[in-house]
């Protein structure tokens, strides 16, 4: 039971000895349950589990605990520093896809422009180097907008940029939820 109480309120073996006034060896030992626990614990162990229930120990009668301590507010400095950390990398993330959108316009062009100079019917110089040639910059854009600047990696960075910006949209509502500082 007091290794479940220790467990519990996250006290190391140390802690738990200290509060009852014994050593952390001494309290493996009772909750290996090679030996009971020592004398003069009880009233600490009591104490101790009573308060985990919500309880103050009294001989007379247990009674209800005063309300617990509230959790300290969490420190504004990391989050106010991730804020920034979400803020500069999604402004950074929307320059790489714009510059992705920039580098893929050529090669869409390409295959917009693909299905007319197929289509041309007159007489062509050279029909084999022609669709070699058609061929080849057919599939340098495609290669270029599937693996580096297409729709593909640009939905990527979206997915990133609406991360970070949810990211910092919910650490900026945290910020103003926070208790002013005191003033000094």
């Amino acid at each position: 039971m007091a290794d479940e109480i220790r467990a519990k309120l996250g006290l190391s073996q140390e802690m738990m000895g200290s509060w009852l006034g014994i050593s952390r060896n001494s309290v493996a030992l009772a909750e290996g349950v090679h030996r009971s626990w020592p004398l003069g614990t009880a009233s600490q162990l009591i104490r101790l589990t009573l308060a985990t229930l919500g309880l103050v120990y009294d001989p007379a009668g247990n009674r209800p605990a005063p309300p617990p301590l509230p959790p300290p507010a969490p420190d504004p400095a990391p989050i106010q520093a991730r804020l920034a950390y979400c803020r500069h990398h999604a402004g950074r993330l929307r320059y790489e896809l714009a510059q992705l959108q920039l580098k893929a316009a050529p090669h869409e062009a390409r295959l917009a422009a693909l299905p007319a100079l197929r289509a041309f019917t007159g007489p062509v110089k050279n029909p084999a180097h022609e669709e070699n040639w058609l061929a080849l910059i057919e599939g340098e854009a495609e290669i270029a907008l599937l693996y580096e600047c297409g729709t593909g990696p640009q939905k990527l960075l979206e997915a990133r940029i609406a991360g970070l910006e949810r990211e910092a949209e919910v650490l900026r509502e945290l910020l103003e939820e926070l208790p002013a500082a005191p003033s000094q």
